[in-house]
This record gives C-alpha cells, structure tokens and sequence, in this order.
C-alpha cells in the first residue's frame, strides 16, 4: 500500500520544474500517493525559515496528518550545507519523514521507524561537523580539543562509516565521497579495504565521465 506525502520542489525556471516533476513521479510510482506539490521559486540560498512555501508545507502536513515529504536532489541541496543542515532540522523536529528522488543514499528504506533513525544520525553527523567546521574557520580552539594534528583527515564513526559505503554503493564518486563527509583519499581508501567490490572505476550506475 503507497503512503501519502508532500512534494517539495525549489526551482526558478519552469522547465527545471517540470524536469523535477517527472523525476519526482517516477520516484513515487509503487512507493507514494503525491497530495500535493509545493513549488518555491525563491533562491536556494534564502534559509528555509525564510521560505513562505516551505513553511506552508509543514504547516499542510500538520493539518492533514501527512510524515513524507519528497525532495528532488540530495546532491544539489548538499553543495549549500549550512541551508540543508537548517532545511531537514525544521523537517525532524516536526516529525516529518523526508525522501530525495535523486542522490539519496541514506539508509532506512522505506520503513517509517528506519529511516526516520538514519536520516536523524545523518542529520547529527553533518550539524556536528558543521559546528567543528565554523569553530575551525574563527581560529578559536575550546577546552577538550583533541591532540589531532592540523590538516589531518575528519575521523567517521561506524555509523558515519556506514553512510559513507551506502554513498559508494549508490553510485558516488570517491570525490563525491569525500567532499559529501569532508574526509580524504587515503582515509576512503583504507575503509574500502574491506570492500574490494567498491574499490578502483565504478561500474555502477553514474554517466561516463563522473567518476574520479
């Protein structure tokens, strides 16, 4: 049985609106019934506490009881960090489920509970190392600070492990990798040790010519 949701589209030309629109409905197809579609003209950089429609949306899923709500591309809402990391707290602390057509790597499926957990760690790993990150570009170094040497590569937990080989296997390339969990090479490098299968040129499902 599909379950209701929502739709969110952030898009200024009517052309990429459509796109998303197609790509959104073949996402949904055997999996959700789409209520409604909520279209934001407004620049991505605008903070989604400052988006009108995006707080129509939360407000309509209060209203008619709906948890899921379906992005377009996790790829493109990750290149502005600080405006993703606002966007999905708004989106789990009202208890809402969110899903990307495109990009989505996040473990969970489609069972409620799951991805409502996997989506949570992800949203916590990606808030902390925001914090790190800031602290970082101010200069300024709090009690506790770890002995780790300048420069030297963002250690993953197990769990941000995890994330991390769930991007691979979806199709991310090594430089995509390390650029969505800020960490280097070498360090991918020695978590594929154990996962020979997702070592050396992808043979997955990425367009000639993404790979790095």
């Amino acid at each position: 049985m599909k379950q209701q949701s929502v739709v969110y589209l952030n898009s200024r030309r009517t052309a990429d609106f459509e796109t998303q629109k197609v790509e959104i409905e073949h996402f949904c197809k055997y999996r959700f019934d789409i209520d409604r579609i909520f279209h934001d003209n407004q620049s991505p950089l605008i903070p989604a506490s400052n988006r009108p429609e995006f707080i129509e949306m939360l407000n309509y899923c209060e209203y008619n009881g709906i948890s899921n709500i379906i992005f377009h591309d996790l790829n493109v809402t990750l290149k502005i960090p600080d405006v993703f990391i606002t966007e999905l707290s708004m989106v789990l602390k009202s208890g809402y489920i969110p899903y990307w057509a495109q990009g989505d790597f996040i473990s969970g499926g489609y069972d409620s509970d799951e991805r409502r957990d996997a989506v949570f760690s992800f949203y916590r790993y990606l808030d902390k190392f925001s914090v790190q990150h800031s602290k970082g570009k101010r200069g300024k170094k709090s009690a506790g600070v770890s002995s780790r040497r300048p420069g030297r590569p963002h250690a993953l937990d197990q769990k941000g492990i995890s994330d991390l080989l769930a991007a691979r296997r979806s199709g991310k390339s090594i430089g995509e990798v390390c650029r969505i969990f800020s960490v280097s090479r070498s360090t991918v490098s020695k978590i594929l040790r154990d996962h020979p299968e997702l070592k050396g040129e992808w043979k997955g499902p990425v367009a000639p010519g993404k790979r790095t």
